[in-house]
């Protein structure tokens, strides 16, 4: 499959200073094709609070939580994170702008160009193992020109709501209710079905993406750590993923196979900026 993935070029590291990033040691902007209403391309997006996005495909607002990075509500960050193993949370909610399938919307990381390096095949492996286990139906390729991990995006999400245009949740509450039945039928009723159905390419075909409705997509992670820039591999303890990465940002988006952007993030780490010259 193809994937979107942003232009290099345009995405070059922040001229702002990393000692003066406000959620240091982390740098998160938007990609060319979002927009994000009352902040720059070139400025970073809020975190810890939600900010309204818009692109070709979707309209809403999206809410980031990273556990080791500094917080627009620092309050609210360290109620979310108490006592758990959750290293970052990620809410979507919007309304898309056409119809689409269900089986086409992949979400996850995508990169401009080669990683510096690949994993070794047996770390590779157990990297494969872990992120299946929070996202069925997983793409993982670290080894082409446009290395991506992706999955499908209905899939993914630990639990996801559809709901009537002013019914549906807030989004700054830490938990979100699993709300799809009533629109997507019995088969789908529990987090569990959903996850298996709906990350399955050929069985989430049957199900579609409306115009007037408003979806909710909020996912967690026990294994990335953005802030770090490691994974947390099981009997191994902390990989250092940012060498393998090279000098390029992480990135969480949500793209079509043709291309088209639900959302599009890129994660600059400090590291980095030795690299940049700065």
């Amino acid at each position: 499959m193809t994937a979107y993935s942003s232009d290099f070029a345009e995405t070059a590291f922040p001229e702002m200073n990393p000692a003066d990033w406000p959620h240091k040691p982390v740098f998160v902007q938007a990609g060319s094709n979002t927009k994000v209403l009352g902040v720059d391309r070139n400025r970073p997006v809020p975190l810890g609070v939600p900010f309204k996005v818009e692109s070709s495909l979707f309209e809403g607002k999206v809410l980031l939580r990273f556990r080791n990075a500094k917080s627009d509500d620092p309050s609210a960050h360290s109620e979310y994170f108490k006592g758990g193993k959750r290293l970052m949370q990620t809410v979507i909610q919007g309304r898309f702008k056409r119809p689409i399938k269900m089986s086409d919307i992949y979400v996850g990381s995508v990169f401009p160009r080669t990683l510096a390096g690949a994993p070794p095949p047996t770390m590779a492996k157990i990297m494969d193992a872990v992120i299946s286990r929070i996202a069925p139906g997983l793409v993982m390729d670290l080894s082409s020109e446009n290395p991506k991990v992706i999955a499908l995006l209905a899939g993914t999400a630990q639990t996801m709501s559809i709901d009537s245009p002013g019914e549906e949740p807030d989004i700054t509450l830490p938990v979100i209710r699993e709300n799809v039945a009533w629109s997507l039928g019995i088969s789908v009723a529990t987090e569990s079905k959903r996850r298996k159905i709906l990350g399955n390419p050929t069985k989430a075909a049957s199900y579609e993406f409306d115009t007037t409705s408003i979806y909710t997509f909020h996912t967690y992670d026990e294994a990335m750590d953005y802030g770090r820039g490691t994974m947390r591999i099981p009997l191994y303890g902390e990989y250092d993923i940012k060498p393998m990465i090279g000098h390029q940002p992480l990135s969480l988006t949500a793209t079509t196979q043709d291309g088209d952007v639900l959302y599009d993030l890129l994660i600059w780490h400090e590291s980095l900026s030795e690299l940049a010259g700065l």
